[in-house]
């Protein structure tokens, strides 16, 4: 999209990108301070559309300048995967101890740090998706309530909605069929 036509409406969007609220964006360049008309303003598709280009435009410049900026400098993720093992490790047996001329003796302190290589572990988990977060959907009891035929019918209809084949659902369906007790025999 380009620029908008009206040079004032275009300032003001490029104001509102920036992180400018809409009433101080809107009166930038003049217009009045009343929140209602910034509002009404900022409702325009072509005004929406606007801002939301022009951040999605900054994104995209700050990211690719990070990039180039970590590139040039040989930062990648093994780099960084590498400084926060050696912090872990450091952290966990103490901080080196240092004689009089600055020479590392090989001993280290024996003061662990276990809050600074929690938070380097932690970091190094995230970075390999190794915490898996967990929510729970709907509310307590909300599966409770239904009959075995109604919840056959949610986990079908949640299936096919995340695109499983209806295959894989039947068979998961059958692995969960009540059994009937068995009768005790008669002789």
């Amino acid at each position: 999209m380009p620029a908008l036509l009206n040079p004032k409406h275009e300032q003001v969007c490029q104001e509102r990108a920036k992180g400018s609220n809409q009433t101080k964006a809107y009166s930038s360049v003049g217009f009045s301070d009343n929140p209602k008309a910034a509002h009404l303003f900022f409702k325009r598709t072509e005004v929406i559309a606007r801002v939301r280009e022009i951040q999605n435009d900054r994104i995209k410049r700050d990211f690719n300048a990070s990039e180039n900026a970590a590139r040039s400098l040989g930062i990648d993720k093994r780099w960084v995967l590498e400084r926060l093992r050696f912090n872990a490790e450091r952290c966990l047996r103490g901080q080196p101890v240092v004689d009089v001329n600055g020479v590392h003796t090989g001993k280290f302190t024996g003061k662990p740090d276990a809050m600074g290589a929690n938070r380097a572990l932690h970091l190094i988990g995230l970075e390999l998706g190794m915490f898996i977060e967990r929510h729970e959907i709907g509310g307590p009891g909300d599966f409770a309530r239904l009959s075995d035929d109604e919840l056959a019918a949610r986990v079908e209809a949640d299936a096919a909605a995340l695109g499983l084949p209806q295959e894989a659902t039947e068979a998961l369906l059958l692995t969960f069929q009540p059994t009937e007790p068995d009768e005790p025999e008669t002789e």
